[in-house]
């Protein structure tokens, strides 16, 4: 039994670089409210994502 099998050519995997992960994670150091201040099943629009 043969397979005709049409094989892709590799392409080497690329980084884009947007900036410095410093940066970019900046935006979510807005509260001092941990994940650990919520309680289990505090509804979404009550937490507080930046």
């Amino acid at each position: 039994m043969e397979q005709n099998v049409e094989k892709q050519e590799y392409e080497t995997p690329s980084l884009t670089v947007h900036g410095s992960i410093e940066t970019i994670t900046q935006g979510g150091s807005g509260t001092t409210a941990l994940d650990a201040a919520f309680p289990a099943h505090t509804p979404f629009d009550q937490l507080t994502f930046s």
